[in-house]
């Protein structure tokens, strides 16, 4: 899936590239752009291109979320639950009713943990370092009220996409163990790792947009989903009788169902506001861990028995822009999660970072667009 993925994202950046134009959008200055969601293709021969910066920490604390982290989870201290990364984002119309997309996301999500009493810390990792891979199309299949002022119309459309998210392997270097009834020390200091962090899948939506009189642009949607995540704990010691007691294999098949509503409030000719919001339910999981019982005494980021067992998110999304020309926007953006990145990133149900998955989780990010 993920070299899938990879050529995919690669032969439609360079068709785009080698077929746009200067073609002019359909909709009016402002309006509505396609990296919002709404049931609108991008305009025939148009590309849009979005970067962004994305950050959290403890002067960009987005409501609070960040110290609500430290508080109310005792296994992270220091700077955990600051993010930095980074955002790239196209969308092309293809024809007036197909357009794709292509979106690439990186960034650092700090994981400080506390005092470990079973294990001897020599150095350790402090953050997951994560890629989010997204691919996919919209084709409109209903429109209506295509003369109405303002080119504001009633569309219906179904957007397809396929994803692919990977992080680093998490290190720890460890001096001695102490496992139930047995004290192991190394004369060398061993890594353990949380490994394989990984998924794939699928999304799909059914997406309904319409306007509301003068104040802007309304759209639901309902969609399904399904991923299939993998995780691992390893470690590099060389005795394989000793070794496999801190091998583990972990997979995570879920299936999703979607809703959402948004709304676009043109506030001004050049500044919209549009609110977003998604409401994931994980209707079907099926969690399989391979040895099923660890060895006894694992501290949880390596025995994977701390998973939190939710199965329920809620997403929001408030970005307000302005057009410093037809072409250019700039953006600020929120995002907030009330179960971290559950049902986002898949693979982060982990047993490093699945154990407190269940805390809500917030980040701010500054977007710049361009329309060719």
């Amino acid at each position: 899936m993920k070299s899938i993925l990879y050529s995919a994202s690669s032969c439609l950046l360079v068709a785009i590239l080698s077929i746009s134009n200067s073609a002019r959008a359909d909709t009016p200055l402002g309006w509505i752009s396609s990296a919002n969601p709404s049931a609108y293709t991008t305009t025939k021969g148009e590309l849009e291109v979005t970067l962004a910066t994305l950050a959290v920490n403890d002067s960009i604390d987005f409501l609070n979320i960040r110290e609500d982290l430290l508080a109310n989870t005792q296994r992270l201290v220091g700077d955990s639950g600051d993010l930095s990364g980074a955002k790239f984002e196209i969308h092309y119309g293809i024809t007036e009713a197909i357009s794709v997309f292509y979106r690439r996301q990186q960034h650092q999500l700090t994981v400080d943990l506390g005092t470990i009493n079973s294990i001897s810390v020599e150095d350790i990792d402090d953050s997951l370092n994560t890629e989010q891979q997204l691919i996919g199309f919209k084709w409109t299949i209903f429109q209506t009220g295509l003369l109405n002022p303002n080119n504001r119309h009633t569309a219906v459309s179904i957007e397809m996409s396929g994803f692919s998210n990977s992080s680093d392997n998490f290190d720890v270097l460890i001096n001695e163990i102490n496992l139930d009834n047995l004290i192991v020390s190394f004369t060398n200091p061993q890594t353990f790792s949380v490994a394989d962090l990984e998924d794939e899948g699928w999304k799909s939506r059914l997406i309904l947009s319409w306007p509301l009189q003068e104040l802007g642009i309304g759209s639901i949607w309902v969609g399904y989903g399904k991923s299939k995540a993998t995780s691992a704990t390893t470690s590099d010691i060389s005795s394989p009788n000793f070794s496999q007691l801190f091998e583990q294999d972990f997979e995570l098949d879920q299936t999703y169902v979607y809703l959402g509503a948004s709304l676009n409030i043109q506030l001004t000719t050049r500044t919209p506001l549009i609110i977003s919001y998604e409401y994931i339910n994980i209707n079907d999981s099926n969690f399989n861990q391979n040895p099923l019982v660890p060895a006894a005494g694992l501290p949880g980021f390596l025995s994977g028995t701390n998973q939190i067992d939710i199965d329920a998110n809620h997403t929001l999304n408030a970005r307000l822009s302005y057009w410093l020309t037809p072409q250019l926007s700039l953006s600020l953006s929120g995002n907030l999660y009330s179960n971290q990145f559950l049902g986002v990133l898949p693979h982060y149900s982990n047993p490093l970072s699945g154990s407190f998955s269940d805390a809500p989780y917030g980040f701010a990010g500054v977007e710049l667009g361009y329309k060719f």
